[in-house]
């Protein structure tokens, strides 16, 4: 067996409760090494979101990261919870209000292996297994947020059989 390590660079995106989210549609697919080893996949070994993420608010807020089993373009927190496919996969966190110590984080590869839930996992396993395509979102776990990540990352690491 072995490993495959696959990459999405996101762009910088801002996600605000009053006027709107964005999702990123993902296909592996569009990944040579995923497309070339698909029929081999066994498993999903680690996972990271990475990048620096800012509150542009005057609240503390906690980020999530969400995953819907389709591309989707939901830009309203209520459609993207509605939709049956959503699912938590990684978070909460905190960010400090604007202007203070710590309402800039970047999330390295430890600290967000650590954010990744089980049933975001297994979604993601899932996806990786089914058609590849899927769609993730950042947004604030509750009340009114304002937040920015810039140079986002998303990392897959895929076990396959040989």
């Amino acid at each position: 067996s072995g490993q495959i390590q696959i990459d999405f660079d996101l762009p910088n995106v801002d996600a605000n409760s009053s006027t709107d989210i964005t999702g990123e549609k993902i296909d592996l697919g569009e990944q040579e090494e995923y497309a070339d080893n698909k029929d081999k996949l066994e498993g999903l070994t680690d996972v990271a979101v990475l990048g620096k993420f800012v509150n542009n608010g005057t609240s503390a807020i906690n980020v999530e990261v969400w995953m819907t089993a389709d591309t989707t373009s939901y830009d309203a927190e209520a459609a993207l919870k509605a939709d049956p496919t959503a699912k938590k996969v990684w978070g909460p966190f905190s960010l400090g209000a604007a202007g203070t110590p710590t309402a800039t984080r970047i999330v390295d590869w430890d600290e967000s292996a650590a954010l990744f839930t089980s049933a975001g996992k297994t979604a993601l396993l899932a996806e990786a297994k089914g058609d590849g395509r899927f769609t993730i979102y950042a947004i604030g776990s509750s009340g009114s947020y304002n937040f920015s990540v810039l140079n986002g990352v998303v990392v897959l690491v895929l076990d396959i059989g040989i």
